[in-house]
């Protein structure tokens, strides 16, 4: 097994290689000088050797004795190449094989490496299908048309605590949560399955507009929703760290909805909000079920 790795480890070397320098301008580019180089070197020891005899002989060496020289030198180089030309077309074509044999050995690997790379962010999504509570809202006051909230926020592998708590005032008192909802129905990672993910992201109400409402937030460090993080023991059919490499991947992807459109990832994304009546002392959950929706419920003491 060892050795069958080596064995295509150095086809692909060598067929890089050969890419490199036949495939590709740079590469023409340095071999036409080299054997630009190494022709002038020929010549100019072909000439040196006849200048030499021409010397020896007591006759002088001029332009026209270096001319005859480097047609003598082409003429006997052109000779060689012909007593060679089967081995020379022999080699090409054992590097023609090689290059085409490294070319699809690296075409069947992309191809798998693809392939898992697909299976693996349809896993990530199967960990993402559940429901989760995204944050507690208190109302604390209500003023001059103006509602006081505060939010804390839970990030499923921090388990029941909040990670981040944010104060903030807005216009208005019917407040409305908008979400981003992720549609995977048809996609090639959603297998023929229904699959929707909602990412909400801004508070808006009927005094302050969709458009210009306030981002929610709600997210890591690293720009990844809390909702989507995982604890070690929780994340099931991928290995904790390739379930992180592949959630920053897929987060990345969805923010770009035709980058996830031409991977196939996403069949489409639209907005869809929740609405409720606040007061004073209201308390309640901002949640994503495992259905693919926002819900808003009443948070009751236990």
């Amino acid at each position: 097994m060892e050795n069958q790795t080596w064995v295509i480890t150095a086809i692909k070397t060598v067929s890089r290689l050969l890419h490199a320098v036949f495939a590709s301008p740079p590469g023409l580019i340095l071999l036409f000088t080299v054997i630009l180089l190494l022709l002038l070197i020929w010549l100019s020891l072909a000439v040196r050797r006849h200048a030499l005899l021409v010397k020896a002989a007591g006759r002088r060496f001029n332009a026209r004795a270096a001319f005859s020289a480097c047609l003598e030198a082409l003429f006997a180089l052109a000779g060689r190449i012909v007593v060679h030309l089967p081995v020379l077309i022999l080699s090409a074509l054992v590097f023609l094989s090689i290059a085409g044999l490294g070319s699809a050995i690296t075409g069947i690997e992309e191809a798998r490496a693809a392939s898992r790379r697909i299976s693996e962010l349809s896993r990530v999504i199967r960990n993402l299908e559940r429901s989760a509570k995204v944050a507690d809202v208190e109302v604390l006051s209500y003023r001059n048309g103006v509602t006081s909230l505060a939010l804390d926020f839970y990030d499923p592998s921090f388990g029941e605590e909040a990670v981040e708590r944010r104060e903030l005032s807005m216009a208005g008192r019917d407040i409305y949560v908008d979400a981003m909802i992720l549609n995977f129905d048809y996609s090639e990672i959603g297998e023929g399955r229904r699959i929707n993910l909602a990412i909400p992201y801004r508070l808006f109400s009927e005094a302050l507009s969709q458009a210009e409402g306030i981002p929610l937030g709600a997210n890591d460090i690293l720009g990844v929703p809390y909702i989507f993080n995982r604890s070690d023991t929780d994340i099931y059919g991928l290995a904790p760290d390739i379930y992180r490499k592949r959630l920053m991947e897929f987060v990345e992807l969805i923010r770009d909805e035709k980058a996830a459109r031409e991977e196939g990832i996403v069949r489409s994304v639209y907005g869809s909000a929740v609405h409720r009546r606040t007061a004073p002392g209201d308390k309640f959950e901002i949640r994503v079920e495992q259905t693919g929706g926002l819900t808003l419920r009443e948070k009751r003491a236990f």
